[in-house]
């Protein structure tokens, strides 16, 4: 394993990149990424504990779609064997075979995320946590409350570290065989060592989500008003995270060389 350093501008092109492989077969990506979210919605229907027990499926959606990318990868440039599975299968395949890994790493998630909402949970006595955790909406007088929007933006700064810690860390488990420590310590070396990629890469992920989501609102709202919007902006958000998250698999291949062919470019 060889750990590359690069440019910022790298960051743009695992964006661009990341299109070019979900429109290259978007029924997969797609297929996977709703599955997979219908069952954390199921989970999260587990009184008590069905919200704590979807945070420990964070490193399996990453693995997830990394692997579909891979195997997409693998039939662009014709090197998969005959009968193999769709990569929607592949992708819960791959899943089944490192369950106990992904569990445990799941757990260390859980608790990361824990932590991170308890401190900022001591800037609002925890009514973003609150929120977070058992669903609800954000309203007028919440923002409102003393230290919510503080709350809410450390939460957010702290988050980035964890993600760091866990970006590649399930597909270093799943190809490399790392155990469990070494995979979450290269992880954070290989963001640490390419932030400047990284920080374009969530920069310019920023403007896409709020440049798509802000156009489809207006035009919505002008052609059939303000509920109209807001209905189909919930498609056009999950369109655009299954999209995201299958950028990550060619952040993957560029700083750890993983050995399939090059993802196709747009």
């Amino acid at each position: 394993m060889k750990l590359n350093i690069l440019p910022a501008r790298a960051g743009y092109l695992w964006v661009k990149s990341g299109f070019a492989l979900f429109a290259y077969k978007p029924a997969a990506f797609i297929g996977f990424f709703t599955s997979f979210m219908l069952m954390l919605i199921l989970l999260g229907t587990i009184p008590v504990i069905g919200n704590y027990l979807s945070m420990l499926a964070f490193p399996a959606l990453t693995l997830g779609m990394m692997a579909v990318g891979n195997e997409c990868v693998k039939l662009k440039n014709n090197i998969i064997l005959p009968m193999t599975p769709p990569p929607m299968l592949m992708a819960w395949m791959t899943i089944r075979r490192s369950f106990k890994p992904l569990l445990h790493m799941g757990v260390w998630f859980a608790f990361g995320f824990a932590f991170v909402l308890l401190i900022g949970a001591a800037l609002d006595g925890g009514e973003f946590a609150k929120m977070y955790m058992q669903g609800g909406g954000i309203s007028k007088e919440l923002v409102q409350k003393d230290g919510f929007k503080d709350a809410v933006l450390l939460t957010t700064l702290l988050y980035f570290p964890l993600a760091a810690i866990f970006w590649f860390a399930p597909a270093l488990m799943n190809w490399n065989k790392m155990p469990l420590s070494k995979s979450l310590f290269f992880s954070a070396y290989a963001v640490y060592k390419n932030w400047r990629a990284f920080g374009v890469y969530v920069l310019v992920w920023a403007g896409v989500f709020s440049v798509i989501s802000g156009t489809v609102l207006l035009i919505a709202s002008l052609v059939m008003g303000g509920a109209a919007a807001a209905f189909l902006l919930m498609p056009m958000m999950v369109l655009l995270s299954a999209i995201f998250m299958a950028s990550t698999f060619p952040t993957f291949v560029d700083c750890f060389q993983h050995q399939v062919p090059k993802v196709p470019k747009a």
